[in-house]
Parts: C-alpha cells; structure tokens; sequence
C-alpha cells in the first residue's frame, strides 16, 4: 500500500479512535456525575464527601497520568538520564490525589485546605525535597543533576499540571457537579483544537510552525485548530451546555463593562487551542531528544498515553488559571 492509499486509513483510524474516546470520556463523565449524585442523597461522612467530588473520573486521570509518567520516564531514559522512577510515580499519585482529599475534607477544614493550591504546592514542594534525597542514597554520583532534575520535571510536568483537572472537577467553589461537564468542556475543546490542526494542517498546511521540533505541524494548522477549537467553545457557552461555562460571559469586566458568554467563550477557545498546541510541542522535544517517534504504542495511528495527553495536561492548568484568576467564576 502507498502512502497516498494509506492516507484514508490512517484518517478512518483517527477518527475511530478519537470517537471512541470521546463516548469513553462522556461515559466516565455521566457515571462519576451519577455516583456523586448518589453518594450525596446516601452516603454521609468524610467517604461520603469525598465520592461526592469525584470518583470514576480521579480513577481515569490517576491511570491516565501514571502511565503518562511511565513513558516520559522511558523517555529520559532513552535520552541518558536516570530518574528515580519509583519515587516519581509514588510524587506523580500524590500529586494528582492531593486535590481530591483535600477537597473532601481529608487534609483539614481550614479555608486553606479545602481550597487553591495550597496542598498540591506543598506536596510539589516534597517533590523537590525528596528527588535530592533520592541522590544521596544512590552510590554512583555521576549524573546527579541530570536525574534530580529529570525526576522533578516528570513529576512536576506530568503529575502537578495535571492535577489541575482535579482540582477542576473536584473544587469546592464549584457548584453541584458542574466541575465534571466543565472539565469535559476544556478536554472537548482542546482535543477539537488537535483535530482540526490535524485536518486543516494536512490538506491546506504550506508553511511550517517550528519544522525542527514537528515537521508536520503547519501554520495553517495552528489557525485552523484555533478557529475549530472557538467553534466548539462558543457552541457550549451558547447552548449552556455547562451553567458555570455560561458563567464566563456573565461577570463583570476590569473596565467596568460586560461581555457576551459566546464572545468570552471564543477567547476562551483560542487561548486553549493556542496553548494544546504548543503542549503538543513541547513533548515534541521530549520525543527528539530521546530520539523516539512515539512516547508509546498503546494507540494505532497516536502512539502512546502521553502522545494523547500531551496537550491537555497543559491546556486544564491554563484553563483552571483563566476561570479563576483572569475571569474569577470559580
């Protein structure tokens, strides 16, 4: 088969695969809605609260992260250095489990824990601690600060960004569960934005992004992925597909005005597709550096988790950023 015959299977797989994980997302979304929902009317207590804020979904993330740091970790590997791989994935968990018990009452009551950042800082800060800890019980000293910082950076790349989708879904200062819809608002737009690049960079793309990280990403690309991944955002916040995603368009301005949901879900939209892309990019490097063409090959036509996740662990941080810091409705 040529390559131009293999080009509308390689299409057909794509597209297989990415509704595939679509209904998968939605139907982890619905059953972890669902058991909150039960655990709220049945079950009381700190286990109760803490099913309340999450569950199928912490689950997915947790193994969806954990074997994303697998694969970054064989990575550095394969680039000559020599993470402490135990302690990474044991600081990857604690990482993306801290929002989650901090957000059921499991780490203290204060304002201050069941609340921000304040947990995940502190674990990320025992991160740091404990990757030098790491090097000192290790005999050969060559190296060290090659695998300190690779440790620090799977860890801190892969478990701290990503626990912000925790932090999205399992918040306390968001209302009933629209934690769940909203964190599937950011990972559809994101994802929508991957897609379009991918289409629009593969029949219109003529002029390279950053050919010497990704050869095939194009300009075009990128503008396309922007402008599908606006569509999609501003169709949520029209329909109200999610109340709080609403929301967005509803507060008041720094100047004193007001903007439209579906105008402020258009930015929202761009800045996320901006970012998923150079996400993207960025575990590019990664992949050129340690010489591999894929992070893995769990996924026919995408390679491994982290290839799949690459630009959501950064798009959910600058997502949690913008609703609560840039547009404070959360």
């Amino acid at each position: 088969m040529t390559p131009d015959q293999s080009r509308p299977w390689i299409y057909l797989q794509r597209i297989t695969f990415g509704a595939v994980a679509l209904l998968a997302l939605i139907g982890s979304t619905c059953a972890d809605v669902g058991l909150a929902r039960w655990a709220a009317e049945h079950w009381d207590g700190y286990f109760g609260e803490l099913i309340q804020r999450g569950n199928v979904m912490i689950a997915l993330f947790l193994f969806l992260t954990l074997r994303a740091a697998y694969e970054l970790d064989r990575m550095a590997r394969g680039a000559g250095a020599r993470p402490f791989t135990r302690f990474t994935y044991a600081m990857t968990a604690a990482l993306m489990v801290v929002p989650w018990l901090s957000a059921g009452g499991w780490l203290g009551t204060r304002p201050v824990d069941v609340e921000g950042l304040y947990w995940q800082v502190v674990t990320l800060a025992v991160g740091v601690v404990g990757a030098g800890v790491c090097a000192m019980t290790r005999q050969d000293r060559a190296g060290t600060i090659r695998d300190v910082g690779t440790t620090i950076l799977v860890f801190s790349y892969v478990g701290f960004l990503a626990s912000f989708a925790v932090q999205l879904r399992c918040g306390r200062n968001v209302p009933d569960q629209e934690g769940a819809w909203l964190l599937l608002i950011i990972l559809a737009v994101t994802k929508s934005a991957d897609i379009g690049a991918y289409l629009v960079g593969t029949l219109a793309g003529r002029h390279k992004l950053i050919p010497s990280i990704s050869p095939g990403k194009t300009v075009e690309g990128l503008f396309g992925g922007m402008m599908v991944a606006a569509g999609v955002s501003a169709w949520c916040a029209h329909y109200e597909v999610s109340i709080l995603f609403a929301r967005v368009g509803s507060v008041e301005s720094a100047a004193g005005g007001s903007e439209s949901a579906v105008f402020r879900a258009v930015v929202f939209g761009l800045i996320i597709a901006l970012v998923g892309q150079f996400g993207d990019l960025i575990e590019s490097c990664f992949k050129r550096d340690a010489r591999a063409k894929d992070s893995g090959h769990w996924i026919p036509q995408y390679g491994g988790i982290l290839d799949m996740v690459d630009s959501p662990i950064v798009t959910v941080a600058v997502g949690w950023f913008l609703l609560t810091t840039v547009w404070n409705v959360l």
